[in-house]
């Protein structure tokens, strides 16, 4: 750089910096701004005035909160070459299974007093569309040595069930027939002749062979029923049932019944409502070859609306039962027709079921038909109008209070009063000949109980059960309750020990009680109490089975039945004494 440039820049510089100091000078005077400024070498200076703050800063909150993330797997196909190693037995222990369905079984046995056994039983192998099977039986026993005429219970069955849809579709036909052998009394001579027996003389020798009429039952029918299975329980869901019965003797009666019962109902929330309905028709022609055939039909017919609701753990159940008893020729014009019974129900569940009283009231109609008398009393006798009464059940009242103390203990006790109107009672009636034979009469009873009953299954192998019931009985001014116990008792065990056996026991005990009966009883403790009729005692008795079981494998065994093992010779019916200890001994097999 030559002289005079370095001498312009300098006087250049000093203009410059003097203007500058100037401009200064005056900016100090109006604004208080005051700065020392040395410049060195060529530099361009700025000077601006300062910013100011007008209000002081404020904090930003943070965002504290948990942030939510998604992540999206990506897939990736991983090539994995598996490596196999050897992998020594362990015994597991685990639980036996099931017992397998078989299509059938037989089952063969004979016994004491010559009596053989034979079942035998068939089905298909049972599928989600249906199945079906046969099934068939014989028994027969003498009932003692000194009786010609023997016990004989023969039938056979075939039924059907198939699904159609949510259908379920029953169908069943059965043959049976049943000798009996009126041995009570017996006669030397005594056999049925038109309804009646020919005079004779008792015969008490013990080494006498009684002759014995006897009489031969033979029922056959069918019956078909449909119920639905729907899945939804606020649908309505229904079960209809109706069954076809003749029963037939050698002396010509026939006794034709037609019965069926249906039900319907639908939940609604929390609560089921039921329409049952039942009905029962029954022709009974009585012939012993005589032309003049004496004809009783009968009708009972019941309907019976129902609603059930259910609240945790109390249920109540509401009610009624309408019921048409149609029966007035037997009656003959007697008694009421319709028949109205309240039905309540309640049960409450306390300490998850521990402990669950309930209480239920109702009634019913019980239709008397010979089928149903025979099986009460297989020495009945049919004969004319009004000896076949529908029998009333009203103010049933039951109370009491069930549950599971246990795993393996369960009990329930109870207490019920019952008054029956027409309650069919029987007695030896002479007429027939030698008193063998019962006709039934019918009276107003009220049956008062106190009962109980605990069970016991104290392990897969062992298990038995306790039940009794004491009766009160009031007679309506009869003599006695006729042929009624004053308690009932039963024991049951169930034992299973070396994986083989099976030890099966039913203990039985009847307490006393007073029978009726218009022919002089023998082998009895009797009183006559009135003309031509004697009140009889019989006394309480203990009637003990025993039953063994071995099982050679799951398909066969071998088994030992015995009957009355105490050997007591007691009498349900008057004037029948049962045979001693019946022993039998057979086997079962499964196909």
């Amino acid at each position: 750089m030559n002289k005079m440039t370095l001498k312009t820049t300098a006087i250049g510089l000093l203009f410059s910096s003097t203007s500058l100091f100037n401009a200064v000078l005056a900016q100090t005077e109006s604004d208080s701004l005051q700065m020392d400024v040395t410049f060195v070498g060529e530099r361009e200076m700025v000077v601006k005035d300062a910013i100011k703050l007008q209000s002081w800063p404020e904090l930003k909150r943070l965002e504290t909160g948990k942030r939510e993330f998604d992540y999206k797997l990506l897939s990736k196909r991983l090539n994995v070459n598996p490596t196999w190693s050897l992998v020594d037995p362990v015994r597991l222990r685990v639980d036996a299974p099931l017992s397998r369905l078989y299509r059938g079984y037989a089952r063969a046995g004979y016994g004491l007093y010559n009596t053989p056994l034979l079942e035998v039983s068939l089905t298909d192998l049972r599928s989600r569309e249906g199945t079906w099977g046969i099934q068939g039986s014989h028994f027969a026993t003498t009932p003692s040595k000194l009786i010609d005429n023997r016990y004989a219970d023969s039938g056979a069955r075939v039924w059907a069930s198939r699904f159609l849809g949510k259908e379920k579709v029953d169908l069943e036909a059965n043959i049976n027939t049943n000798n009996i052998v009126y041995y009570g009394n017996v006669l030397v001579t005594d056999t049925i002749v038109n309804g009646s027996t020919e005079d004779s003389t008792y015969v008490m020798g013990p080494d006498t062979v009684w002759g014995s009429p006897d009489q031969r039952y033979t029922t056959f029918g069918g019956s078909i029923s449909f119920k639905s299975h729907q899945r939804d329980s606020t649908k309505l869901n229904h079960r209809l049932d109706l069954r076809y019965t003749q029963l037939r003797d050698r002396d010509g009666t026939i006794d034709n019944n037609f019965s069926g019962d249906f039900e319907a109902g639908k939940f609604v929330e929390n609560n089921k409502f039921t329409l049952e309905g039942q009905f029962n028709v029954d022709k009974l022609h009585v012939g012993y070859d005589n032309p003049d055939t004496i004809k009783t039909d009968q009708a009972v017919v019941g309907l019976i609306p129902t609603a059930t609701s259910y609240r945790g753990p109390l249920t109540v159940k509401i009610g009624a039962g309408l019921w048409v008893d149609a029966d007035a020729q037997s009656r003959i014009g007697e008694g009421s027709t319709f028949h109205f019974y309240p039905i309540v129900e309640a049960s409450m569940r306390l300490l998850k079921d521990v402990f669950v009283p309930y209480l239920r009231i109702g009634g019913g109609l019980e239709q008397n038909r010979l089928e149903t008398i025979l099986d009460k009393n297989p020495f009945y006798y049919a004969q004319v109008n009004g000896d076949m009464r529908t029998t009333s059940r009203k103010g049933d009242i039951h109370l009491g209070m069930r549950g599971t103390l246990t795993e393996k203990v369960s009990f329930n006790v109870r207490a019920s009063t019952t008054t029956y109107e027409d309650y069919m009672y029987f007695k030896n009636d002479v007429s027939l000949g030698s008193g063998n034979r019962f006709t039934a009469f019918y009276d107003t009873l009220n049956v008062k109980t106190v009962g109980g009953d605990i069970h016991f299954d104290m392990s897969e192998d062992l298990e038995f059960g306790l039940y009794a019931t004491a009766y009160s009985y009031d007679a309506k001014g009869l003599e006695a309750a006729w042929n009624l116990p004053s308690f009932e008792a039963k024991l049951e065990l169930n034992y299973t020990f070396l994986d083989k056996f099976k030890l099966t026991s039913t203990t039985t005990i009847v307490g006393d009680r007073t029978a009726i009966s218009d022919a002089e009883p023998h082998l009895h403790e009797y009183e006559e109490f009135a003309d031509g009729l004697y009140k009889v005692s019989l006394p309480t008795f203990a009637d003990v089975n025993l039953s063994l079981e071995y099982r050679y494998n799951e398909r066969t065994s071998v088994w030992a039945n015995v009957n009355n093992a105490l050997g007591t010779n007691y009498r349900y019916w008057v004037s029948y004494p049962v045979q001693g200890t019946q022993a039998m001994l057979g086997a079962s097999y499964a196909f």
